[in-house]
Order: structure tokens, then C-alpha cells, then sequence
């Protein structure tokens, strides 16, 4: 199962323990699953502090800058 939401994220981290603690996998394969895992929790949590932050300047004049696109534009 490829994950693609937070719950198949989850099950996907799970799964990898279990197989950790059968020894069907290496401890460095673990480690590594898990910074990856870490990594996809980091840019969750990102996406949700980004969601916030523009819902409370929704109705401002301040615009957030779109750091994600290639030119830096004020884009958003």
C-alpha cells in the first residue's frame, strides 16, 4: 500500500514496526523509514500551520508570499 493520506501513512509506520520487531527488516531500514516518515509528518504539519495562518489573514490585506513556486512571485 502506496501511503497517501495520514491514515494510510500511519498504517504504512506500523507495518514497518511490526516487520522491525519480526526482524524482516534491518534496524539502518527502520532508522531510515522512520526519518522518512519523519520528514512527511514535518510537511503535514507545515500544510496545516500554512492553512491557519491563511484563514486568519483571509480577510486582511496582507497576502502570503508563495514560497513554493520557482520565481518567488507573489503568487498565491
Amino acid at each position: 500500500m502506496t501511503p497517501v493520506n495520514s491514515k494510510s501513512l500511519l498504517h504504512f509506520i506500523f507495518n514497518q514496526m511490526e516487520k522491525l520487531d519480526r526482524k524482516e527488516i534491518t534496524v539502518q531500514d527502520g532508522q531510515a523509514q522512520a526519518n522518512l516518515a519523519k520528514q512527511a509528518n514535518n510537511l503535514l504539519s507545515y500544510e496545516l500551520k500554512r492553512a491557519e495562518i491563511l484563514l486568519k489573514l483571509r480577510d486582511t490585506q496582507i497576502e502570503l508570499r508563495e514560497i513554493e513556486s520557482k520565481s518567488f512571485d507573489n503568487t498565491i
